[in-house]
């Protein structure tokens, strides 16, 4: 066991180099159109603006014990990257009885998956029925010339992604209210992390809120000494003019949970980090805690030891998705 700490530690390192060996991120380029008219979008204060939900069509029964059901909707954000804009739905559920449903939007690392099957064996036994969006660049939603890690093939990508994730996630919230649900909370690690905080700042729809892994802003998970910083495809972006790395900061001010207004609601939220992380800093997460007024809940765990703790994320977000109402 006295090996196991720096067995983890060698493991971590080592993930962003797997990463660069598949071309990076952003290997693309910045996909500069798509940045311009999101950012635009922004300023005019319409980026998160939620229409009326699309109808959600079953397209699979569940069958066996880990099945659910899938549904299948288009997104309200059209992304324009075609193949992202069917989107998919994941919904487990225990019996007919309407539990409380917690929507949960899982990260891109490598244990992602394993995580998945950890957190939702414990989500389903504490009592909550559970939704599980399909990213963006991910399984279904991956187009022909998406490898691996193709939801950041570019910075437009990446940051469409996230903005179509937000609106798929309102989507789902809508449906379940269609269904009978009273209660409805949203989570997320990583990627999905970002997600649930911005769904935080800019909608009151959800009951509880618990961003797993979510920094101030997702463009300092690219910045030196941060891990991810190594991933990056450094050369494709000084071909797209992208020569500093906070000008790549920059482009991701539109996700940023701290250029957002705070929740209105702070009692519905809590933010949870990794004390000893190097891909989303305590520092990171810190500061989002600080815009928001919360105080942070911490593990004493590494990124890699995610499914190592995958009881108490659990733990930590049944509680307040059960959490009555002020």
């Amino acid at each position: 066991m006295t090996q196991w700490p720096r067995l983890v530690r060698a493991v971590e390192s080592l993930l962003p180099w797997g990463a660069r060996f598949w071309r990076g991120y952003f290997r693309g380029g910045v996909d500069r159109g798509v940045c311009r008219a999101i950012h635009r979008s922004a300023a005019r204060g319409t980026l998160y603006s939620f229409g009326p939900p699309p109808p959600l069509t079953l397209v699979a029964h569940a069958r066996g014990r880990w099945a659910a059901d899938e549904y299948r909707f288009r997104s309200p954000f059209v992304s324009h990257i075609a193949a992202r804009n069917q989107a998919y739905v994941r919904h487990y559920q225990c019996g007919a009885r309407r539990r409380p449903l917690l929507i949960v939007n899982h990260g891109t690392g490598a244990f992602a998956a394993v995580l998945e099957r950890y957190f939702l064996e414990r989500l389903l036994a504490a009592g909550l029925d559970v939704a599980i969006p399909v990213a963006p660049g991910f399984s279904r939603r991956r187009g022909t010339g998406d490898h691996r890690g193709g939801w950041a093939a570019t910075v437009g990508a990446a940051l469409s992604a996230m903005v179509q994730l937000v609106h798929d996630n309102v989507a789902i919230e809508s449906w379940a209210r269609a269904r009978g649900y009273r209660t409805v909370a949203v989570s997320g690690i990583d990627l999905g992390g970002t997600v649930a905080a911005v769904l935080a700042a800019t909608t009151a729809r959800f009951d509880a809120v618990i961003p797993v892994l979510a920094g101030a802003h997702p463009g300092r998970l690219w910045l030196p000494p941060r891990a991810l910083a190594r991933a990056v495809n450094r050369r494709a972006l000084e071909r797209a003019g992208v020569r500093h790395a906070r000008t790549l900061v920059r482009l991701f001010d539109p996700v940023a949970p701290a250029r957002l207004p705070r929740p209105r609601v702070c009692e519905r939220c809590a933010l949870v980090g990794l004390r000893f992380d190097t891909f989303v800093p305590a520092a990171d997460v810190r500061d989002l805690a600080v815009h928001w007024g919360v105080a942070p809940l911490w593990l004493p765990r590494r990124h890699v030891e995610l499914p190592r703790c995958a009881g108490e994320l659990a733990a930590i977000i049944t509680r307040m998705t059960l959490r009555p109402s002020c």
